[in-house]
């Protein structure tokens, strides 16, 4: 058997350099390498917190790129519904709903009973409307059909109102309608 005491005398040198060496990797792991480690930890926590700030930042400059893109392609597009769709001034817009109600009521076998423009006050606008008043009479069916395709013409016309009353022969229907182009205001063409 090995005698610890013996050993110990004779490797006494070697032992304490060992426990020595021993104190000073605890020591050193205590006041060094543990709190780098920590100090590591904290940072990549802190960069993983500034990647997602800059990945959401990124994606806030793209919804702010989309925006001014989306505004740019909604001002070109009111631009061109003004030059391509919109009349150019109050007789334009009397020749856009003049002769195409008109012809949509002829079209849809109503007699015309009368029909008048209402011009827009002046108000400093951009855009002017003109509205025109037509009463027509007719059987239901072709009155339906009227509207209908007043509502799906290609010109620019909005129906803003439609008041029917019954009329004097049995099954025919006196209707007023209100027909509403707009034009650009600026000259007024008349």
């Amino acid at each position: 058997m090995i005698d610890v005491r013996r050993v110990a005398t004779e490797y006494r040198r070697v032992m304490w350099i060992l426990v020595a060496a021993f104190v000073a990797n605890v020591a050193l792991y205590a006041f060094v390498v543990r709190p780098m480690a920590e100090r590591v930890d904290r940072e990549e926590q802190l960069a993983g917190g500034a990647i997602r700030d800059l990945n959401a930042a990124r994606r806030s400059l793209q919804a702010a790129r989309g925006t001014i893109t989306g505004k740019e392609r909604a001002e070109e597009e009111l631009q061109q519904f003004y030059s391509d769709v919109l009349p150019p001034d109050q007789s334009g817009a009397r020749r856009v709903l003049y002769p195409h109600v008109d012809q949509l009521a002829r079209a849809a076998k109503l007699r015309i009973d009368g029909s008048r423009f209402n011009p827009e006050p002046d108000r400093g606008a951009q855009l002017r409307k003109l509205t025109m008043t037509v009463n027509v009479a007719g059987e239901y069916t072709n009155i339906r059909r009227f509207i209908h395709d007043l509502e799906t013409a290609p010109e620019f016309l909005v129906l803003e109102s439609v008041s029917v009353s019954q009329g004097q022969a049995g099954r025919e229907l006196n209707v007023t309608a209100n027909v509403a182009t707009y034009y650009r205001a600026g000259g007024d063409g008349s």
